[in-house]
């Protein structure tokens, strides 16, 4: 058997391993604090698309404070059950088991949605790594929020895609600069997954600055040349215009419309639901590290697995080996780990922007944990010269 055989048939089995167990936690989980909102959204982008009222798709101003593009995908998908007109707030009750509610056979519809990317973000990620990918499809966040009616899973999807092409571009210009032009698809990719992450959710926009930090220092430390500035300044721009063209909320307004939504999270921080629960500023590490020990999982039979802890210090271990050989996937998530630290909104699926990274750092940890022992039974095994 090949390498490569054996290579594809490892990514495979945890792909469907990530398969399995995200449909298992999606058919279990009982409804999640902000399923009810997002699912009431997708039922009224249904109801506009099924009367080909697609001009409201742009003027609904329904949950303005995130993108409208994930919403509108769970409204899709909604078109194969039966109609609502609107979802009434009883039909699927907060923290309710999702086989006694009403609507619980849309919002696991809604939920397989989300499987879907979680589980192709997954195989993507193994491709790469296989141990990053194992590490992402087990993690419980991981499992929790791509198996919910959540915004997570498409823009933890092309967010990782955005890196993956843009470290493509990179390693081709890097070693032969001479013609940037001919190097250009992957670029272009990076920069529309930049933007479809930024129509999906926001936050996860962080790799958009990991991305440029990463250029900028490449310059600084002569990899490459600085008149490939040019083709950073197209990646910005292009990425702007598709984050626009999948974004229809911002259409007939676009200034004003995303002024309000930043607004709203400026808010947003000091309002009385985020002084509640009074989150202390490390509250991202206790969520990476032990998350089923901060949060309850209603229930935690959903899950398949709990290695949170083990796949954290791996995490920790690794980040000398993720900085000398991954150090995009490390400044994204020194970046994006800074930003959960300083931002007072601490949910718990926040956490997702660095997950990918957080699983290759774990990766690297296992190889670093390997090599320590290599090294240990080579100095054992050495002949001792005697004088």
């Amino acid at each position: 058997m090949t390498k490569r055989i054996l290579y594809s048939i490892v990514v495979i089995m945890i792909t469907l391993l990530s398969f399995g167990v995200r449909v298992y936690a999606a058919q279990r989980l009982a409804v999640d604090y902000d399923e009810p909102v997002y699912l009431g959204a997708a039922v009224e982008y249904a109801k506009y698309i099924r009367a080909g009222d697609y001009k409201m798709l742009a003027w609904s101003e329904n949950t303005y404070e995130h993108p409208a593009l994930y919403k509108i995908l769970y409204g899709v998908v909604l078109l194969t059950q039966t109609p609502l007109e609107k979802l009434p707030d009883n039909d699927l009750p907060r923290l309710a088991p999702i086989d006694t509610t009403e609507a619980g056979d849309w919002n696991i519809a809604g939920r397989y949605l989300s499987v879907f990317w979680g589980t192709i973000t997954v195989l993507i990620l193994a491709l790469a790594n296989p141990l990053a990918g194992l590490f992402l499809g087990v993690s419980t966040l991981s499992v929790k929020y791509t198996s919910e009616v959540y915004l997570e899973a498409l823009p933890l999807l092309a967010s990782l895609l955005s890196a993956l092409a843009y470290m493509n571009w990179f390693n081709k210009v890097r070693k032969d600069a001479s013609a940037p032009q001919r190097h250009m698809l992957p670029l272009i990719l990076s920069a529309a997954f930049l933007g479809i992450t930024a129509a999906s959710k926001y936050v996860y926009s962080i790799v958009g600055l990991a991305i440029f930090i990463h250029f900028i220092l490449a310059v600084y430390q002569k990899q490459i040349p600085v008149r490939l500035f040019f083709y950073l300044a197209i990646w910005g721009i292009l990425s702007v215009a598709v984050f626009f063209i999948f974004d229809p909320y911002l259409w007939p307004h676009p200034i004003s419309r995303l002024m309000k939504t930043i607004i709203f999270h400026e808010q947003f921080q000091n309002s009385r639901l985020v002084n509640q629960y009074s989150y202390p500023f490390w509250q991202p590490l206790r969520w990476l590290s032990a998350f089923s020990v901060y949060y309850d999982l209603r229930p935690p039979s959903a899950f398949v697995f709990n290695i949170d802890t083990f796949i954290f210090v791996l995490a920790v271990i690794g980040l000398p080996r993720l900085y000398q050989k991954q150090r995009l996937f490390f400044n994204w998530l020194v970046v994006g780990l800074a930003f959960l630290l300083v931002w007072t909104t601490k949910w718990p699926q926040y956490t997702l922007i660095i997950l990918a990274p957080f699983s290759m750092a774990a990766a690297e940890g296992c190889v670093s944990i390997w090599r320590l022992i290599q090294r240990s039974f080579q100095t054992r095994s050495s002949p001792t010269i005697k004088p």
